[in-house]
């Protein structure tokens, strides 16, 4: 992105609302544009999709970051599926941070099987994370067309971490490619 571009950019915050604070609660106070959904994985995809919608609704920026945790990177996939070509044109680019297997529901067009990433994205899971394992994760990468990346982190990648450095580090070195 240009720098002109990165002065009109949203960071939209989807968190996983089973989970206790963690880092993305600190960077909903860190960046200067910001809009935060949660979803829980008892929610249907439907639900996702309302929830994730009426987020990216309000926001007015051209461009727009996303950061998925957990359950919330299902909420943001089941949305996606559905946005049209110009509003997946405003996403610039997507971090998905530790899915979980528990919060993949197929439905009757297979939302999550089928939704796939137009633009650079990144799956990150932290090493030995029992809910999101690499084989997995390196599957599911490839069916949405997004990287893998493995943190130095170890576990699964939901507590403070300190802000979560490596992550928001990764998120600048996406947004200035």
């Amino acid at each position: 992105m240009q720098s002109q571009e990165l002065e009109d950019l949203t960071l939209l915050l989807i968190r996983d609302a089973d989970e206790a604070e963690m880092w993305i609660d600190r960077w909903a106070v860190s960046y200067p544009t910001v809009r935060t959904a949660a979803v829980s994985r008892g929610q249907p995809i439907t639900e996702w999709q309302r929830i994730v919608g009426a987020a990216v609704a309000g926001i007015h920026s051209r461009n727009i970051a996303a950061v998925a945790h957990g359950a919330g990177v299902s909420g943001w996939l089941a949305w996606l599926y559905l946005a049209d070509v110009n509003m997946q044109k405003r996403v610039r680019n997507m971090i998905l941070v530790s899915p979980r297997q528990d919060a993949l529901p197929d439905d009757a067009v297979h939302t999550l099987q089928r939704v796939r990433c137009h633009c650079p994205g990144a799956l990150v899971i932290g090493t030995g994370d029992p809910e999101c394992p690499q084989e997995w994760a390196q599957r599911q990468a490839q069916l949405w067309g997004a990287r893998l990346l493995t943190a130095p982190q170890t576990g699964r990648l939901n507590g403070h971490l300190h802000g979560w450095q490596w992550g928001m580090k990764l998120l600048q070195e996406m947004l200035l490619k």
